[in-house]
């Protein structure tokens, strides 16, 4: 059977919400110890400026995504499979006899990558600054979910047939649905490679103690997520090797980038008030110093 998710942003939204909530509220329920990490602000963020946004974002990824599903049919018929370019047909099987159960396999890495980076709120010193990391996640996807929707690399811009279009052995209605037009590029993919990888940096971030090997496994682990997204989207028949590179690709950027735009933000505009004063030949002296 062919679905399609036609809600994917509003469920994805619905997900990021949920796990706000249950993060905010163990945050508040949990007390960490204290250091010096306390009070040093790893990332620059306007909690209400950037969640307002981050929301009308991804409500406007909801909206582009209604124009993604309601194209046209076509006909699936007269498709040849030998015009597949050769970097992308040697991965399709030769029946689609597993498209189903790989696609429905694929959902269960996509929701466990976007759930990732909640649990951040585990560790101690992200725990501190929870409210800025659940906030820059949300605008992190948000933007995510733009280059997917509202980009010209997105299927707003780029038709392409997905692979179990080409397939003669799944009903030739469904094959031809408007839906399928959408093979370029895999935002399951991008999605779950925005996730992973934001959780890493956010890790990696917080722990600048942690050693290069350390960091290594790190982002090698949060590789697999994605990689298992990818995998299944391709043996589920939803998208070609390209697609899914794209994605990968795309995911992975959006998922570093931002983080590290906001780390240079606070490293480079960071402000400091000190106050002081002395006494001299009985007169007493006061003053501060602001550092920026």
């Amino acid at each position: 059977m062919i679905t399609h998710l036609r809600h994917f942003p509003l469920r994805v939204l619905t997900l990021l919400a949920c796990c706000a909530l249950s993060a905010a509220t163990l945050v508040g329920q949990t007390a960490g110890p204290t250091d010096d990490r306390a009070t040093e602000r790893v990332y620059a963020v306007k909690p209400w400026l950037e969640g307002g946004l981050s929301v009308a974002g991804i409500g406007a990824t909801t909206y582009m995504f209604q124009k993604i599903n309601d194209k046209d049919r076509f006909d699936a018929e007269a498709l040849d499979r030998s015009t597949i370019p050769a970097y992308d047909r040697w991965a399709l099987p030769a029946t689609a006899a597993n498209e189903a159960s790989a696609a429905a396999a694929s959902d269960y890495g996509f929701y466990t990558a976007i759930a990732l980076p909640f649990s951040l709120v585990l560790d101690p010193a992200v725990r501190r600054q929870a409210v800025d990391v659940l906030i820059l996640y949300l605008e992190t996807q948000a933007i995510n979910g733009l280059v997917y929707a509202a980009s010209p690399l997105g299927p707003n811009f780029v038709d392409r047939e997905r692979p179990l279009s080409y397939y003669d052995d799944l009903p030739a209605r469904g094959r031809g649905d408007g839906g399928n037009l959408n093979s370029f590029f895999s935002g399951h993919v991008s999605t779950a490679a925005t996730g992973s990888y934001f959780f890493a940096k956010v890790l990696s971030d917080f722990h600048p103690e942690w050693t290069g090997k350390q960091r290594a496994l790190l982002y090698g682990a949060a590789t697999l997520p994605p990689l298992y997204v990818s995998v299944q989207r391709i043996r589920g028949l939803r998208h070609f090797p390209s697609d899914v590179a794209v994605g990968f690709a795309v995911g992975t950027l959006v998922g570093i980038l931002n983080p590290q735009v906001h780390k240079n933000w606070q490293q480079k505009h960071r402000s400091r008030l000190s106050l002081g004063g002395s006494v001299s030949q009985g007169a007493s002296v006061a003053g501060f110093t602001l550092t920026f």
